[in-house]
């Protein structure tokens, strides 16, 4: 499968312009035949905290319609990730609805101001070929985003019936936490996918964790960053991807850029048959 990275700048809350950028590299990439196209997290706004409200959307309107319209005019499979604006109704209950974390409290419910409820997600999305296949809301959140994002509560892949494959979608930060994607793998995903907005100071570790995700875990990865800046931060891109075994396949640098390249899917699942690792595994002991 040929897959493509849209290793874009994001104009901080700059959100037709962003999308029109994004669409346009999507086209050169699938121009030279890319059947899935990746895009960064929150890839249309950047974290436009002070408009949040006002640049979500839901996954009825017309900038997710027109990712539609792309992937169904290409017949590719778009991922990535935008703020989605959830129903007023279920945020304030989601919002206030905080399960204690400890085993003691487990299904009590903490108490939340109301008024602060957060009414939005960060939104992973997987469109193939026209259609909505699947969705993961960022489950865990980091810093700031805690003020504006509902956390999403549900971890499992995305099923593309059309193509016989199955995605792991993980969102950023979501890589800090291995159980993520070792929970991903042994429900059935067949390629790991991240979309991130990582920033200069936590490059090393960034690649060091995803990278010991696809070994880990003997799953293809695509981990697709952004670049450029804004006025949180800058970015240094270095999208890859990386087989089975870790081993990159296509790396870029810091520039905007349409990083191309090709996965093996059944190379890939005949590395996990002839692998003792996941039935070597005691989960008991865990």
């Amino acid at each position: 499968m040929k897959i493509a990275c849209i290793q874009m700048n994001i104009s901080l809350c700059s959100k037709q312009e962003n999308f029109e950028r994004a669409l346009f590299l999507a086209d050169e990439a699938v121009s030279k035949g890319a059947e899935m196209v990746v895009f960064p997290e929150v890839f249309s706004t950047g974290f436009c905290y002070g408009r949040i409200e006002e640049l979500a959307e839901p996954c009825s309107g017309p900038m997710f319609e027109a990712l539609l319209d792309f992937s169904k005019e290409n017949n590719c499979i778009l991922a990535g990730s935008i703020i989605e604006k959830a129903d007023r109704e279920r945020a304030d209950r989601e919002g206030i609805a905080r399960k204690w974390p400890d085993k003691e409290n487990e299904g009590r419910i903490a108490p939340s101001n109301k008024k602060q409820s957060p009414s939005c997600y960060n939104l992973g999305f997987c469109i193939d070929s026209g259609k909505l296949v699947g969705s993961h809301r960022k489950t865990h959140l980091y810093g700031p985003e805690k003020e504006h994002f509902i956390p999403g509560n549900r971890i499992a892949p995305i099923n593309l019936e059309k193509r016989g494959l199955s995605i792991g979608l993980i969102v950023c930060y979501e890589i800090r936490f291995p159980e993520i994607a070792r929970k991903l793998t042994l429900e059935g995903a067949d390629l790991l996918v991240s979309v991130s907005e990582i920033p200069d100071f936590f490059g090393h570790p960034w690649k060091t964790l995803t990278l010991a995700r696809a070994m880990e875990n003997q799953l293809p990865f695509i981990a697709c960053n952004r670049t450029g800046k804004d006025r949180y931060s800058t970015y240094f891109g270095s999208s890859f991807m990386a087989n089975a075994w870790g081993k990159m396949l296509a790396e870029a640098g810091k520039e905007e850029c349409v990083l191309l390249g090709e996965i093996d899917l059944e190379k890939a699942r005949k590395v996990r048959k002839t692998s003792s690792i996941f039935g070597d595994r005691r989960p008991e002991l865990y």
